[in-house]
């Protein structure tokens, strides 16, 4: 992408951000039509034309005059919630105080302020569009739908109009705003908008008020997503699900009797066996741990935005939500080389791995196999492990094969296309979430 492009969009954006800040949509429209008619209108022989025009210009002059002795200045304060669902409408009160000389405070309306809505060039130029690959040359070569698409995947969601009218609370007037997020992640307000309209509603006067706050958007959680069959623990004398382990040492118990191999410890020979059998027998110990279960989330992709990696989020939280429900939360979650510990299955500890999940963005710069020392050591106190990735290769077929032979129940889940030679078929999901 040339920066030349970028700077055409950047300001073609601030002109339209102000002129939506002067302009209902009502009074844009009206505008449009003054100037078209501007071109046939001054003709005196079209009559009916001039007649449209005087009357345009006319509305929008007293419109403007009515806004001409408005002088207010106000503070408000808004109590947005600390994460919302994705797609769902977060309603939230907002306490707007007049500063100053009271004046009329009917007729206010109130918006929000996006923080930072224009990307910056970099992430212009390395950011590509879901579905770029399918526009033509032209399209792809200027990038404005590349631009128009971060715009919008900045903001978040929608920002509507919504008037001031309420109760009087804590020395203002507290309303209602809401918001309708459209993608996962944080989303932060810069400030608020507070303005008013002409007497026609053709223009506003207001001012931008600063006040950042902002909120986290969780991935989309479907209610129908169901708990695997777990497989590869047993079953303890109590019905707990557990699992074995190879350990040494006092205090495990024995498993079995096997032929002595080079580097096993000479402490563990068996040596009244050895006697009887003429060769070197030694003693397998094996300890019973808890049937908990980690959560792998495969973030290690070049691209700035996936929307598999979105898929396989959106059934991560699925899956967690599930899991809650039953009382049997993951013992530890990992995304990429950033893990969490959820000490039981409150709605606290459920809440923190959903924040973490929706903060979760891409690991360029590292791969897989950065991190399967910590995997495989977390492993050893599990009894199943949850693995979802959007790019199932060969080579993370090669490493889910060495978690399935551990004896470790195993289950994958991928989107995208697949590369498995099907020997692990029986564990991998395909994710397809509507």
């Amino acid at each position: 992408m040339k920066k030349r492009h970028y700077k055409w969009f950047s300001a073609f954006y601030r002109l339209n951000d102000k002129i939506e800040r002067k302009f209902t949509m009502t009074g844009q429209a009206l505008v449009l039509c003054a100037f078209a008619l501007i071109f046939f209108g001054l003709n005196t022989r079209v009559s009916m034309l001039f007649a449209v025009f005087a009357v345009s210009i006319a509305l929008l002059l007293t419109d403007a005059l009515s806004l001409l002795f408005i002088r207010s200045d106000f503070e408000f304060e808004r109590f947005l919630p600390e994460c919302v669902p994705i797609g769902k409408n977060m309603t939230y009160p907002v306490i707007l105080r007049e500063k100053g000389v009271k004046n009329s405070s009917a007729n206010l309306f109130y918006t929000e302020v996006p923080a930072a809505p224009i990307p910056d060039f970099e992430v212009f130029n390395a950011t590509k569009e879901p579905g770029e690959e399918k526009r033509n040359a032209f399209d792809r070569k200027m990038g404005y739908y590349r631009w128009k698409w971060l715009i919008t995947k900045n903001l978040g969601g929608k920002y509507a109009e919504f008037a001031v009218t309420g109760r009087k609370s804590g020395g203002g007037i507290m309303f209602e705003a809401s918001f309708l997020p459209d993608r996962r992640g944080k989303i932060s307000f810069g400030g608020a908008y507070i303005f008013q309209k002409g007497i026609f509603g053709l223009l506003k006067k207001g001012k931008i008020i600063p006040n950042p706050g902002s909120f986290l958007v969780l991935p989309e959680i479907k209610e129908q997503f169901e708990i695997p069959e777990n497989e590869g623990g047993r079953t303890n004398e109590k019905s707990e699900k557990t699992r074995e382990t190879q350990e040494t040492g006092s205090g495990f118990e024995l498993k079995a009797l096997r032929d002595f191999v080079p580097g096993d410890s000479i402490r563990n020979i068996h040596w009244k066996s050895s006697a009887k059998s003429g060769q070197l027998r030694t003693k397998e110990f094996y300890k019973e741990v808890d049937s908990g279960s980690m959560m792998f989330i495969d973030n290690f992709f070049p691209e700035r935005y996936s929307e598999d990696f979105e898929k396989i989020l959106s059934a991560a939280a699925s899956l967690l939500n599930a899991m809650q429900k039953d009382d049997n939360l993951p013992q530890v979650l990992f995304v990429g080389r950033e893990s969490r510990e959820i000490p039981d299955s409150s709605k606290k500890s459920f809440a923190g791995a959903l924040a973490m999940l929706a903060l979760a963005g891409n690991d360029a710069e590292n791969t897989l196999e950065s991190c399967l020392e910590t995997l495989f050591e977390a492993a050893q106190s599990a009894s199943t492990i949850f693995f979802f990735t959007s790019r199932y290769d060969r080579s993370k077929e090669k490493v889910m094969k060495e978690f399935a032979g551990s004896g470790v129940s195993l289950r994958i889940f991928y989107s995208g296309s697949a590369e498995s030679s099907g020997e692990l078929s029986r564990y991998e999901t395909k994710i397809d979430l509507q």
